[in-house]
């Protein structure tokens, strides 16, 4: 059967698409906080990395019929929510602390939730590998391995574009009170979001749909950056 290039860039690029566009989500959402060159590096190249890497895994534990992933998706679940849960944690302290909503970037925290939101993001590629396997059918192997880091150079492209959109976007919100409310709470909920999703998905056991999750997540982070929120915690410290 003769191979076609067409075939393989095409699906190479939707694989990439479909595994990738979380990674979107989420830096396009922690434009702030990846404004910092080694923050943004270990962002983008940590998710380039797993989006290569994991899918090629989850192809080479199908390809050997091994049984490891189930066992270690509830561990991998409580890291990557206990990273994103303990930066919410010390973020929306700040937010509530401060009276323009400014916000304290502590560069521990940011690595931490770095790595939380990898793990997050990069977890379902993984699963990709046993799609993977039924895709390259007939396919030579070189190519094989060589649509892996097709997709991860992909993903990578894919995180530095929504980067780039979401720092000018931040320019014309900047000086805005309400614009910077809102921005800061669609960060937390997006982060929140794949904080829940991997407890969730990964060590409950729960399928809930992904709007759910997010609405779930939105609720949760409103009411901790409301103002009603903010008077009681002020109280609770003046006490």
């Amino acid at each position: 059967m003769e191979f076609a290039l067409f075939d393989f860039v095409l699906a190479s690029l939707l694989m990439g698409l479909g595994i990738g566009s979380d990674v979107a989500i989420a830096t396009f959402a922690r434009a702030n906080q990846l404004a910092g060159i080694r923050t943004a590096l270990i962002w983008i190249v940590g998710v380039s990395v797993t989006h290569t890497v994991f899918p090629m895994l989850g192809y080479l534990l199908t390809y050997f019929s091994l049984q490891l992933q189930p066992n270690i998706e509830p561990i991998v679940g409580l890291i990557a929510f206990a990273f994103i849960f303990f930066y919410l944690k010390g973020e929306l302290a700040d937010f509530i602390r401060s009276k323009d909503g400014s916000q304290n970037d502590d560069h521990d925290r940011q690595i931490l939730v770095t790595l939380g939101l990898i793990l997050a993001v990069s977890w379902d590629a993984l699963w990709s590998g046993p799609a993977k396997s039924a895709q390259v059918i007939g396919w030579p192997e070189l190519f094989v391995w060589l649509s892996f880091i097709v997709v991860g150079i992909f993903v990578s492209t894919l995180a530095i574009v929504s980067l780039s959109c979401a720092l000018r976007v931040k320019k014309v919100v900047k000086h805005k009170v309400s614009s910077r409310w809102f921005a800061f709470w669609l960060q937390y909920t997006v982060v929140g979001y794949f904080g829940l999703l991997a407890l969730f998905n990964y060590t409950l056991g729960l399928q809930l749909t992904w709007w759910q999750t997010l609405m779930t997540s939105g609720v949760v982070i409103a009411l901790f950056m409301s103002q009603t929120f903010q008077k009681l915690s002020f109280r609770q410290i003046e006490i």
